[in-house]
């Protein structure tokens, strides 16, 4: 009897319902949860100890954005232009960057440095006490992907503080500011790299596919096996780890040579995209081998010439 094969979109499709193409984080939630999720992992786990500062930094996170200074954020009419020319309005690239973050990113040291000691105390310390200067020449390398004189013992917590600073515009500016815009591949509403994607359960979202933005949280939806690089579905193929969890893989793709991680939650309803992907740094190991390059980045963990 012959068998029909799904094209790519078909599954989301198959249903009739419209597909939630853009899913914004809940600011009230995400660093909690992603705090707790990064605990439970953390129990047994080879990077337990880097896990649980990690928690402890997302505590902070949650912290600082229920705190935050006044930001500025664009005006109506250059969200409407980028609505209309499918740009992400919050574009990372472009973006001119108001100094309250450097003031998130101070908030947050004040509060680490008073729950950590030795080493990681010591960081929080120094880097409170320096110029706004240094935070911003740090966090455009960052941004921009520059190892080159990027700090990577500093890189986490800038990288926090960003993200705290970019959720907050995201989700002040609300669902209806961003559109489908004309790189699929990035962030709608910020143009950033997906850090990893989820494959989510629910009534609404049930097996639809999303990435899941390394900034600013957003989630955007893309069809199931499709290179989430180059858009091709030829020569895609999945990794895991022998023996290990089937909530985690990464999905390669041969026509360019990349690959990032796929997380399911048919297998684990609480994989939390962020913190599953620093549990899951053995995968990384694995595909080191294959010769694929990884497309997305983890701002927790960012990888340099000293590493």
């Amino acid at each position: 009897m012959p068998q029909r094969v799904l094209e790519p979109g078909s599954i989301e499709s198959a249903s009739g319902a419209e597909i939630p193409f853009l899913r914004l984080p809940d600011r009230n939630r995400l660093f909690a949860e992603r705090a707790a999720r990064l605990r439970d992992i953390a129990r047994g786990h080879p990077m337990g100890d880097y896990l649980q500062l990690v928690a402890k930094i997302a505590d902070a996170q949650h912290w600082a954005l229920g705190n935050l200074p006044a930001v500025m954020l664009p005006g109506p009419a250059h969200v409407e232009q980028c609505r209309q020319h499918g740009m992400p309005a919050l574009n990372v690239q472009t973006h001119a960057r108001d100094r309250a973050w450097c003031e998130v990113l101070r908030l947050m040291l004040r509060r680490i440095a008073g729950e950590t000691e030795g080493k990681v105390q010591d960081i929080a310390v120094r880097l409170e006490r320096e110029r706004d200067e240094l935070y911003e020449a740090q966090a455009s390398k960052l941004l921009a992907g520059i190892s080159f004189g990027l700090d990577l013992g500093n890189a986490p917590f800038v990288g926090a503080a960003l993200q705290v600073y970019w959720l907050h515009m995201a989700t002040t500016l609300g669902p209806q500011a961003f559109g489908r815009t004309d790189a699929p591949t990035v962030c709608p509403c910020c143009g950033s790299r997906p850090v990893a994607s989820i494959v989510r359960l629910g009534a609404r979202d049930n097996g639809l596919r999303f990435l899941h933005c390394s900034l600013c949280s957003a989630e955007w939806q893309m069809a199931r096996i499709q290179c989430t690089s180059c858009e091709s579905t030829k020569g895609i193929f999945y990794h895991g780890i022998e023996g290990g969890s089937r909530a985690a893989k990464a999905e390669s793709c041969d026509e360019c040579g990349t690959y990032l991680k796929i997380f399911y939650q048919e297998y684990e309803p609480q994989s939390e995209p962020t913190a599953d992907d620093l549990a899951s740094l053995a995968i990384d190991l694995l595909m080191s081998d294959t010769g694929k390059l990884r497309s997305g980045q983890n701002l927790m963990l960012v990888q340099g010439e000293e590493a």
